[in-house]
């Protein structure tokens, strides 16, 4: 399951990298319109999917 969400969130970090906005709720990110808080929530996502990465590898035992 941990990776499963480390996939879906390191996609939503692509994604959004690549388009250069983010939307969410009703919330919109832009880069060009508000470039710290869309790093910021960028930095957020990616953080999360190498935490979801980081349980994946403990729960395999590849990481002890």
């Amino acid at each position: 399951m941990s990776l499963l969400f480390g996939i879906l969130f390191f996609s939503l970090f692509v994604s959004a990298l690549i388009r250069g906005n983010f939307s969410y709720g009703k919330a919109d990110y832009d880069f060009h319109e508000h470039p710290v808080q869309f790093v910021i929530v960028l930095v957020f996502i990616l953080g999360i999917s190498a935490l979801c990465f980081y349980r994946f590898l403990v729960e395999m035992e590849i990481i002890g």
